[in-house]
Order: C-alpha cells, then structure tokens, then sequence
C-alpha cells in the first residue's frame, strides 16, 4: 500500500504550476500478452487482455511531457501440456504507468513518442494449481511486477489520442514449476511481455 501511495503521490504531481498545460482523461485499450518460461515446461501462445481508467498529461516546452494513468488491468495466462490443455487464469491488476514524452506539433494533430516504467499491483488469487497424469502443475504470480514501455502514437482533434506500445519486464512475473508424484522436476520464471494499443480521451 505504501508503494501505490508514493505513486499516486507521483501523479499528482504533474497537476503542479512546472508544467505549461494539464490536461486529465481517460484511457483503455487492449493488450495481447506472451508469457515465457525458462524451461519447456508448459507451452503459451498469446493471451488478449483489457485496461481502463484515469489518465493525466502535464506538458512541457519544446514538445516534452510527463504523462501517468491509474489503470485497472485484467489479464490471462494459458498453460498447455501434452495431456491437459487451454487451462486460463484471469489476472486482475492495478496498474501505473508513468511516461516522459515528446510530441510534434499542437494537440490538434502531434505524432508523439513515450518510455517509462510500469508498475503493476496483484489483486486477485496469485496461484494456479492443476493435475497433468501424475503430474502436479502449480504457478504463482507477483504481487508487484516492475516492466518499462516503449510507445509512440497520435494526439487528434484535441482530445483523442490513439497510441501503440510494447511493454517488456525489469522483474519476473512469477514462478512455475511441476512435480511428479510430489517431488519438483523442473522449475522456471514467469516473463510476460506485451503489446498494447491505447486509446485517451483528454476533457
């Protein structure tokens, strides 16, 4: 709780008199996600996902910027075997991404490009527990997962912006690892890695 408090703290500062323009909205959008493994234990393939919330953008001279979101998140993971497959866990998260960027013209019409880190903050069950045969499969997520995204995107008519980004992880995801009539045979992290295509609404 102490870290969602310094960040929202963080937010909040960009409503102060440094910045030339602020501006508040909302975004969502959706994300297709690819979680990797160490090892071949279970196989992946990309998982669809969606986020909403509130947004703000404090401007600065020369086109720069900080922008921040309040996100909710609701992602899933997918875990296939050779004998037990499609098994979907929905993940539901707060998360605060917090980007420097730069634009190119006014806010009628500005390409624009964005980084910065990600923070997102577990809400849900952190555990996935299955049987494959004689096999006991179990995984367990973080509750605080630190990523970095690199976006770029447009800014319209003065309130719509459409953005595109590629989100890839500082920290692990979680953990996974099988057992075999109770003892654990392979063991591997957890990386998610996603794109994402974001659209604001600034008021």
């Amino acid at each position: 709780m102490k870290r969602i408090t310094t960040l929202l703290i963080l937010l909040l500062t960009l409503s102060s008199a440094s910045f030339a323009k602020v501006r508040y909205g909302i975004e969502g959008g959706a994300y297709i996600n690819k979680m990797k493994f160490n090892k071949h234990i279970v196989d992946t393939e990309n998982r669809a996902g969606f986020f909403i919330g509130g947004k703000l953008k404090g401007s600065l001279p020369l086109g720069f910027g900080v922008d921040g979101a309040l996100l909710y998140s609701n992602r899933s993971a997918s875990f296939e075997t050779d004998n037990f497959d499609d098994n979907i866990k929905t993940l539901h998260y707060l998360t605060v991404p917090v980007n420097v960027r730069w634009q190119l013209g006014t806010d009628r019409f500005a390409p624009y490009i964005a980084t910065g880190p990600q923070w997102d903050f577990l809400m849900s069950d952190s555990k996935i527990d299955f049987k494959d045969g004689l096999n006991d499969l179990k995984a367990t997520f973080e509750r605080n997962i630190v990523s970095w995204n690199l976006g770029l995107g447009l800014m319209l008519v003065d309130h719509v912006q459409i953005g595109f980004n590629w989100n890839f992880p500082i920290t692990n995801s979680g953990k996974i690892y099988k057992q075999v009539l109770g003892a654990v045979t392979d063991k591997s992290k957890i990386k998610n890695s996603e794109w994402a295509i974001r659209v604001n609404y600034y008021f």
